[in-house]
Parts: C-alpha cells; structure tokens; sequence
C-alpha cells in the first residue's frame, strides 16, 4: 500500500514533522541546524502542492531532491521534468507543484530556507525552466553522498552540520551552473513574488528597505509591489520582517556572535525593536534562543 498523497504533501509544504510508516511505505523527518531532512520510501504516488501562500517562513524555502531509486515527475511552474535515480533537483517551495512517483520511490528531500538558499547557490545562475542536476555528472554521487551524511549526522552542537550544509550548497551551486545553456536559459524567478522574494533575499543586510526601491529594480510600480505582496496574504514590510527574523534566528542557533552584530547585520536599525519582534515571532528572548540554548530550544520545538 502507497503513502497518502496528503502525507507527501504535508512534506514539501514544510509542515510534516517525526515518522509515519505503513504497509510498503516509510515517511520521516529530522531537523539539521537550518535544514530539514525528509527520508520517502514509497510506492506509486501523486500530489500536488499550493505553494507557500503566506510568503512566510515555511512558504518561503527550496526543496532539493535526491531521488535513489524509482521514477519522479515533477511539474514546477509550469515545467515537467523526469527524474530517475540519481538526479537532483531543486523545487522553490512558493511556486505550486505537482508531483507523480512510480516504482519503488526512495528519495531524501532537504529543505532550507529561501533566503539562505538564494545567497548561497541560487544567487547569480541564470537557469534552465528548472534546476536540475542529472545523474551522468561526475559530482552528483558525491553531492548525494554529501546529503546522506547531513541525514546521519546528529545535532550535538558542533559545526560539522553547518559545514556539511555550507558545503552542499557550494557543490550544487557549481553543478547547476555546469548544467545551464546559455541559449536556452531564463530568468532565475517565475512571476512577480519570486522577484519580490530574491530582491528581499539579495538586500537583507540593506537598511530601511522599501517597496519602491523593489519596484526600481525590478521595474514595476510600486503599485504593483504592494499588490503582490497582498495577493500573498502579505505586505512588503512583513516579508521582510519574516525574513531577516528568521536569517537572526539561524544566525542565534549556530554562532556566537553580540546579539546586536546579529541583529545589524540582517538590516534591523534599532536592537530593541528587533528583540520585541523576535519575540513575538518566536516566543523567546533573542538571548534564549542564543548557541548556549540551542539544545533546550531544539528539544522544546520538538516537542
């Protein structure tokens, strides 16, 4: 008997958390420093996925997946690709998605931040439909091999999961870049949001951003800033709250860094607005969700 498609779905809308199994299927999921790693063993499947609606920080991730046995389709903003064992590819969770598995599926999908994801392997490529990395280059065994390693290893405070992180995401950064036809690429970003998402991404460290230097950039009218952002479920203003809380957050639970260095170098002017919204956002101080609690936080957040 296959997994329930809501199950899979749950998955890649961020919001599935611990092991489920049945009768020829296993879904299960472990938290990484920043990442979440899902294990899906499974048989025939298929489900479809919104996308993050609110923009926030579940909304606003990528997905990359290591398919090892089985066959996938996945149809992303529009784009369908196949994918068989041994090939990557990375899904930006705001963007709908449907997704098809047939055979035995055994597949581990890493999921990370927008923002991180952005700055450190998506920001300069200029890309096919998807980002895709097939089975047949030289470094996709060592990249899946890198990400079999993030699954085993165990949170214990030390830095080898975020080097091992760091590292995959500089090894798939070349790989997708190796993988681009100049003749056939395209704008890195589908629709108005993934603009609006990378430009946020790109000047998080920038203070006092604003709407209009978005529209600027992306050469719209502020107008339509303000739509988009709405159409969302959103403003301009909260995404960018949302996400340089949550830049702060990663940067609290894995360094020892002034919680005011933290705080400045996401883009907030003022540490007192900054503590208040962190805790409003997260339910603790700034200073409880520093490296020194990062155990007691994580065994809380499981709970």
């Amino acid at each position: 008997m296959s997994v329930a498609p809501s199950l899979i779905a749950a998955v890649f809308n961020d919001s599935f958390r611990g092991a489920r199994e049945g009768e020829g299927w296993r879904v299960s999921s472990v938290s990484r420093d920043i990442a979440t790693v899902h294990h899906i063993a499974t048989g025939a499947f298929a489900c479809s996925v919104e996308g993050g609606a609110a923009a926030d920080g579940r909304g606003f991730c990528a997905h990359i997946i290591f398919l090892r046995s089985g066959k996938l389709t996945v149809d992303h903003h529009g784009h369908q690709r196949g994918l068989v064992a041994g090939d990557i590819f990375v899904a930006c969770a705001w963007q709908p998605m449907a997704l098809a598995g047939s055979g035995k599926v055994d597949m581990l999908v890493i999921t990370l931040p927008g923002w991180w994801s952005m700055q450190r392997f998506m920001d300069t490529l200029q890309v096919l439909p998807d980002l895709y990395v097939s089975n047949d280059y030289f470094a996709a065994p060592i990249i899946a091999n890198l990400a079999q390693l993030i699954l085993d290893l165990k949170e214990d405070g030390t830095l080898a999961i975020p080097q091992a992180l760091t590292m995959l995401a500089d090894l798939l950064r070349t790989a997708l870049a190796a993988g681009t036809k100049p003749e056939t690429s395209m704008p890195r970003v589908r629709g108005r949001m993934g603009e609006v998402l990378w430009f946020i991404a790109q000047n998080l460290d920038q203070r006092g951003l604003s709407a209009q230097e978005a529209a600027a950039t992306l050469k719209c009218s502020v107008r339509t800033i303000y739509n988009t952002c709405a159409a969302h479920g959103t403003s301009f203003s909260a995404l960018v709250i949302e996400t340089r809380l949550v830049a702060a957050q990663y940067q609290l639970i894995r360094s020892n860094d002034r919680i005011s260095q933290i705080a400045y170098a996401v883009g907030f002017s003022s540490l007192s607005h900054f503590s208040r919204l962190f805790r409003a956002r997260f339910g603790v101080t700034a200073k409880t969700m520093g490296a020194g609690n990062r155990a007691e936080i994580i065994t809380n957040q499981r709970a």
